[in-house]
């Protein structure tokens, strides 16, 4: 428990020291850690096999995400985000195609998957940012953390009927309504401060209530997408990067699933709010 809150106070500052600035500073970083979650998924699903190089789909992977982080940058808008995908997808199934049938369908199309999954939804992250207000949006989607602490201890004090038994038998619908409200909480608290500095409008308070809302109910799926990967391939862990918690997309997965759908909340709501 002590090594998991050294890591997770380490983590608080690391994302303060990024989120603050923004800009190049956290491109670079999710670009970063977008490289080493995309590591880590295509060992956990098998696109990597053990004690064997990098091979050619994940060399197609690694220059999609850099590609997809330049593009980012440069355009600063989703709405071009077709185009690395795109990129990626057709990079990919020219690599299957040509080197046949030296790959399978299943690994070409994991690869994808591990490209869009983390990579992709991570770097909703910078858009969120270089929103107006980007400064409070873009540390709303780690509201999946405050979730999952929430329904931990809520689920402790009065967790009775299992949420999802075959796949997370420790999860409680009690846990769950607990994330829910915590998040909540932490919504209204960031709509506040918004709404004494900077908006003052009262409805953008409630605007922050909903993205939270809907929000934490997107993280809770994401951790548990996160986990049925690992027991579809019977792993613990994606990797032992963080000391205490695992690697990457053990501490990121319920946050990476969250990312999209806060930032796209957040474009209708606080343009309708503000």
């Amino acid at each position: 428990m002590k090594t998991r809150v050294i890591s997770g106070i380490v983590i608080g500052l690391v994302l303060a020291a990024v989120l603050i600035p923004g800009g190049y500073i956290l491109a670079a970083t999710l670009l970063t850690v977008s490289f080493v979650s995309f590591f880590e998924l295509t060992r956990a699903t098998g696109v990597h096999e053990n004690g064997k190089k990098v091979n050619a789909l994940e060399v197609c992977g690694y220059i999609s995400v850099l590609v997809h982080y330049i593009q980012a940058v440069l355009v600063k808008d989703y709405s071009y985000y077709i185009f690395s995908i795109m990129f990626a997808f057709f990079l990919i199934m020219v690599v299957y195609v040509l080197s046949f049938p030296k790959f399978t369908a299943t690994q070409a199309i994991t690869t994808f998957f591990c490209f869009v999954y983390a990579p992709v939804n991570m770097s909703f992250v910078y858009l969120l940012r270089i929103r107006p207000y980007g400064a409070y949006l873009a540390w709303i989607p780690f509201i999946a953390w405050v979730c999952d602490t929430c329904a931990y201890f809520a689920g402790r004090a009065f967790g009775k009927h299992k949420l999802v038994p075959k796949l997370s038998p420790k999860k409680t619908v009690e846990g769950a309504i607990g994330g829910i409200l915590g998040s909540v909480a932490v919504g209204f608290i960031f709509g506040y401060i918004l709404y004494s500095k900077e908006a003052h409008n009262a409805m953008v308070i409630m605007a922050f209530m909903m993205i939270t809302f809907v929000g934490s109910i997107i993280a809770q799926l994401g951790d548990l997408l996160a986990s049925g990967i690992k027991r579809d391939h019977n792993i613990k862990d994606y990797g032992n990067l963080i000391p205490g918690h695992g690697g990457i997309m053990d501490r990121f997965d319920s946050v990476i699933f969250v990312i999209p759908c806060i930032y796209f909340l957040a474009a209708i709501l606080l343009k309708l709010a503000i």
